[in-house]
């Protein structure tokens, strides 16, 4: 809230939880046991959604045993949530004059690849493209550094979306070589991620040193 720069006009969360919590949460929503229990038994997941379960009651006001149970909701006024349309979770036909690009990652734990496949499946029309990235995960616009692990390298996504876009939207025109120039997949982690959640100097065959253990405290 404090934030004064321009950038920070365009990045709001009162607009993120707005649309999440109107068109992606479950309804009537879980119980935040039953989400919890989903997320333990997932083998992979990008975080503890469950605990925004709260959040999303207070901003929907929805009459559920999940959150009539959490009780935040009763307060004066009306929820900060929008209906879904008749437009809700249907695929459309692509424009004649439009095109449609889908960038994703085979080892995204938040939005599935198979989702990727799926929607670009269903799109009615074949002026459609599915760039997949096969090493990377969530936010394909910023994690498919040309340089693994170098920050300020230049990203692949970024680099095909303003090829798109420079082209008018032309998937014939559109630049993508920079995938097949991508760096291989590196198992090797990051030394200070293998200090701080295992506690060791070695990933694979080191030996436990409870010296680091003060490090993830």
């Amino acid at each position: 809230m404090s934030a004064t720069t321009q950038d920070s006009a365009f990045q709001s969360t009162l607009l993120y939880y707005l649309i999440v919590f109107s068109e992606l949460w479950e309804t009537p929503a879980p119980s935040s046991l039953e989400m919890q229990t989903r997320f333990e038994n997932a083998r992979i997941s990008s975080g503890g959604i469950y605990t925004m379960n709260p959040l999303y009651c207070a901003f929907s006001k929805e009459k559920s045993a999940a959150c009539d149970e959490l009780n935040v909701g009763n307060y004066d006024g009306d929820g900060i949530v929008y209906k879904r349309d008749h437009h809700w979770n249907k695929t459309v036909a692509i424009p004649s004059q439009a095109s449609a690009l889908r960038l994703s990652g085979k080892l995204d734990p938040q939005t599935a690849h198979k989702h990727a496949e799926a929607l670009l499946n269903v799109l009615d029309g074949e002026n459609k493209e599915l760039i997949t990235f096969d090493y990377t995960s969530h936010g394909t616009l910023m994690t498919t550094q040309m340089v693994a692990g170098d920050q300020t390298s230049e990203v692949c996504g970024m680099k095909i979306l303003a090829s798109y876009v420079r082209n008018g939207g032309d998937l014939q025109r559109m630049d993508k070589s920079c995938v097949d120039q991508m760096s291989g997949f590196d198992l090797t982690p990051p030394e200070n991620y293998v200090v701080m959640f295992l506690s060791t100097d070695e990933a694979y065959d080191g030996a436990f040193n409870s010296s680091f253990s003060s490090y993830s405290s």
